[in-house]
């Protein structure tokens, strides 16, 4: 089942919504002050709830210094949140019967349990999305360097290199602790990988492109046409682009874990796929699915973090390579979800999504008492 193509101006209230003053000029004035108070190129805002789309916009350039304006049909790194996807992939196997959350990862690859540390041969599909498998952490660049031409080759390298070294995690009487770790992320898509004979890519364009008609891309959206919007981090104190043929990629064997770009309003019909999930409404994937998605584990479940405030649940799933930031909050209990993204990985852009973020919650929720936010 596709999302429906949301018109923002369309659709009626059911009666049950919850009341709340938040303005499409009010995110236009957050996005435009988080972006002059934090030096992000451009910003891009969507608020939702389970029927529509309710507030989308874009302000600023798509190159720093360009005046070259960035749209809402412009293509945003997503990062992390990319691991999301893969739980819905996993999920939706699941549902078919083609895999389980507890299947262990030795049994779709025996040939790499020979040469594998006893640690590892129980560990699961859900423990590897938990970040609970005990794998190493491949979050920074140094991670990379003790690799060797061989080792990065392939996905599959990669994972039989894992699977030989000692835990990055302790160990309790319940398994592994939290560690959150990319290349965990590299052995669960393997697994998908091994049920389907698919390759990751070609799992992400059936779902996204075809089942849900979400336009998307691998790695940086200027890889993919000049064009589209450049990602910023900051080098030696400077707000820097990087261009096409920057020698900054993530590299291909944890690309499962974060590197896809989506159009702003296409990320949010995604998200709005597990709002409505979430409110008991079977659509992609069955409701109790993306229950687990996202309530499985407190802290961080499969692929997404969840908490409690102001009497309110709710799921996050953020994600950022460095250069491009998206942020994404789902209120299921208040049939609320909105997104952020930006094409600056900074902290400063971290900055200033938080505050928009926090400004869009207060306005919402009517939080005015909250001086602090």
């Amino acid at each position: 089942m596709m999302p429906d193509r949301q018109d923002l101006s369309a659709g009626r209230s059911n009666g049950n919504e919850k009341s709340h003053s938040l303005l499409k000029e009010d995110v236009t004035d957050f996005i435009e002050q988080a972006r002059h108070e934090n030096s992000i190129p451009a910003m891009a805002a969507v608020v939702m709830d389970s029927e529509r789309l309710l507030i989308a916009d874009i302000q600023g350039e798509r190159v720093v210094g360009s005046n070259d304006a960035a749209t809402l049909d412009d293509y945003f790194h997503i990062g992390s949140c990319t691991k999301s996807i893969l739980a819905v992939i996993a999920g939706r196997l699941i549902e078919q019967g083609r895999l389980n959350w507890r299947t262990r990862f030795f049994d779709l690859f025996p040939e790499l349990q020979a040469a594998a540390r006893d640690d590892y041969l129980a560990i699961t599909l859900e423990e590897l999305l938990l970040c609970r498998a005990g794998i190493a952490p491949f979050t920074a660049g140094e991670d990379y360097s003790r690799l060797d031409a061989s080792t990065t080759e392939s996905r599959h390298a990669f994972i039989a290199y894992l699977v030989r070294q000692e835990p990055a995690a302790k160990r309790t009487k319940r398994g592994f602790k939290h560690l959150y770790s990319n290349a965990s992320y590299a052995m669960a898509a393997a697994m998908v990988e091994r049920v389907t004979d698919l390759t990751w890519e070609e799992l992400i364009l059936q779902t996204l492109s075809k089942d849900l008609q979400l336009p998307v891309i691998f790695g940086w959206p200027n890889n993919h046409h000049r064009n589209q919007p450049w990602g910023h981090a900051e080098i030696d104190g400077t707000l820097k682009a990087l261009s096409p043929d920057h020698e900054y990629r993530l590299p291909e064997i944890i690309a499962p874990a974060g590197d896809l770009s989506l159009k702003p309003l296409d990320y949010a019909n995604y998200v709005q796929l597990h709002l409505r999930g979430l409110r008991g409404e079977d659509n992609y994937l069955a409701a109790e699915t993306y229950r687990t998605i996202h309530y499985r584990q407190r802290g961080f479940s499969l692929g997404v973090a969840n908490a409690a405030s102001w009497g309110e649940r709710y799921s996050m799933f953020d994600g950022s390579a460095g250069t491009f930031y998206c942020a994404t909050m789902v209120f299921p209990d208040s049939n609320l979800a909105f997104v952020i993204m930006t094409n600056s990985g900074t902290a400063q852009a971290v900055k200033g999504i938080t505050w928009v973020s926090k400004k869009i919650i207060k306005k919402y929720f009517n939080l005015w008492w909250m001086f602090w936010m």
